[in-house]
């Protein structure tokens, strides 16, 4: 008898051992199925592609990446040599719970980091509207900052830690790409130490993020070489 129970019991193990095996197989499909889609579509765009590359989750500092220790991924990465500038683009995601005493709520955090290499090791400007960028300041001891300009001044926020290199990086050519081209500019963004990048809160998508490198990167080429000039931390 108990022959025959040991023997149910054995059965029943391995039936629920396969039941597991095969959900987290038929689970993981719908998952590869997008990484192929997303990897064809970066490929026919000419970047490079990888699942996730764990190492970029502590990469930059500032909204929207989490200060701490947590559960943030660095998924669908996207390289690239865009106009002679080393582009990469990726989606940071992460889960915040909070507990209202009765129940657990989770949030899902996606946002696409889209990041061009500056020439040369820079501090932090960040430059946002009222509806779009961080809550604060990008880095510790940043502060908010005028450039002078009544219209720029009126329609975005500026925080830096440098505000002569702030007022360097927003000469009147950025200011006036910025004034006058609406949509297209690509606000809020951030002079990071080795990069000048941007973000959107949404999921990654290769044409989307190709339209938005090229935005950092006219940007990028309207700040005047000065703004460089003293920065002997070049970048390779």
């Amino acid at each position: 008898m108990d022959i025959v129970v040991e023997a149910v019991v054995l059965g029943a193990v391995v039936v629920l051992a396969v039941a597991v095996i095969a959900f987290r197989v038929v689970g993981t499909v719908p998952e590869r199925r997008h990484c192929e889609r997303l990897a064809a579509r970066a490929r026919r765009q000419g970047w490079s592609y990888d699942r996730e590359r764990p190492e970029l989750v502590d990469r930059f500092a500032g909204y929207p990446f989490v200060e701490r220790r947590s559960n943030a991924h660095a998924r669908h990465v996207l390289c690239a040599q865009v106009r002679g500038r080393r582009v990469m683009a990726y989606e940071y995601s992460y889960n915040t719970s909070h507990h209202d005493g009765r129940r657990t709520t989770t949030t899902a955090h996606v946002h696409t980091i889209v990041a061009v290499a500056l020439p040369a090791r820079s501090p932090m400007v960040e430059v946002r509207t009222e509806d779009t960028g961080s809550p604060h300041p990008g880095a510790v001891g940043a502060h908010d900052l005028k450039v002078g300009d009544p219209v720029f001044d009126g329609r975005f926020l500026i925080a830096t830690d440098d505000a002569d290199f702030a007022r360097a990086v927003l000469g009147e050519r950025v200011r006036a790409a910025l004034s006058e081209r609406g949509a297209d500019v690509p606000v809020p963004f951030r002079f990071a130490g080795t990069h000048l990048l941007s973000w959107e809160d949404r999921e990654l998508d290769p044409e989307r993020v190709v339209g938005r490198a090229d935005a950092l990167i006219d940007l990028l080429e309207r700040v005047p070489d000065t703004a460089w000039r003293d920065r002997h931390d070049t970048l390779g």
